[in-house]
């Protein structure tokens, strides 16, 4: 892959995460005129702007874009580099990339395009499972089922989804407090893929943790529980490599103030 067609993938990431916000925050009045003027400054075709964008929809629900199928390795090393950052830091880095600044800043615009080598780590996409569409439907679909079905255990559901504490919902009664992590596949074969906090909880509370798995999305959802997955599971650690944003003072301008 070029080395602009690397850079496009940052700033599809961004239209796809952020949406109307990002047409906003970058002076765009359409989808339209978005795809025509970044395609003019980073010398890639409109289409690949308007694709690439879609290949990243379906984890943020906002289009169903292409769902159907795996992220390569390079969106999904994108995708995982750039989850911890809020709006204003990743606009940063797209506003450098569309304003060409990002070529003059030789060590960074390496690290980005080592993230988004197409051949940094084919292994992680077959684990890598999207939340977009495919995971709210299998968690809708499980908190249909539970009320119907009082299953893995009776009690009263609760929504944590929002809170980043490891698990989906809490499940709580009298005598228990369950956790219940929801993972969904659009179809019936596929891997999973933990966050870290997600797995240091189910190492933590064992028994007490659950894995809801919700296959075949698509069709005819099947449900499925595994019960702590700690040690039933043997996952394979990937250590990501991240962007983070942060700003340096050189050694010489500190001495200049103090002069």
């Amino acid at each position: 892959m070029e080395n602009n067609h690397k850079l496009t993938l940052y700033v599809a990431y961004y239209l796809a995460r952020f949406d109307k916000i990002a047409l906003k925050n970058l002076g765009y009045k359409n989808w339209e005129s978005s795809f025509l003027d970044i395609s003019d400054k980073l010398d890639v075709k409109k289409h690949s702007v308007r694709n690439w964008r879609d290949e990243f929809d379906p984890l943020f629900g906002y289009r169903a874009g292409w769902y159907q199928r795996p992220m390569s390795p390079s969106r999904t090393n994108v995708a995982l580099a750039l989850e911890n950052l809020e709006e204003p830091e990743l606009r940063a880095i797209v506003e450098d990339i569309l304003s060409g600044k990002i070529q003059g800043d030789t060590e960074n615009l390496n690290h980005l395009l080592s993230i988004a080598d197409e051949n940094s780590d084919k292994d992680r996409t077959s684990s890598f499972i999207l939340r977009g569409p495919t995971g709210k439907k299998a968690e809708q679909f499980f908190i249909e089922y539970h009320r119907l079905n009082n299953l893995p255990i009776a009690g009263e559901l609760v929504d944590t989804r929002d809170l980043g504490c490891g698990y989906d919902f809490e499940i709580k009664s009298e005598s228990n407090q369950h956790f219940i992590e929801v993972k969904g596949l659009a179809n019936n074969i596929g891997g999973l893929l933990f966050t870290n906090k997600e797995w240091e909880t189910a190492k933590q509370e064992r028994t007490k943790y659950t894995v809801c798995l919700v296959s075949n999305n698509n069709d005819s959802p099947e449900i499925s529980f595994i019960n702590d997955p700690f040690s039933k599971l043997t996952p394979r650690k990937n250590i990501i490599q991240t962007v983070q944003v942060q700003w340096s003072v050189s050694n010489n301008e500190l001495q200049g103030i103090n002069d």
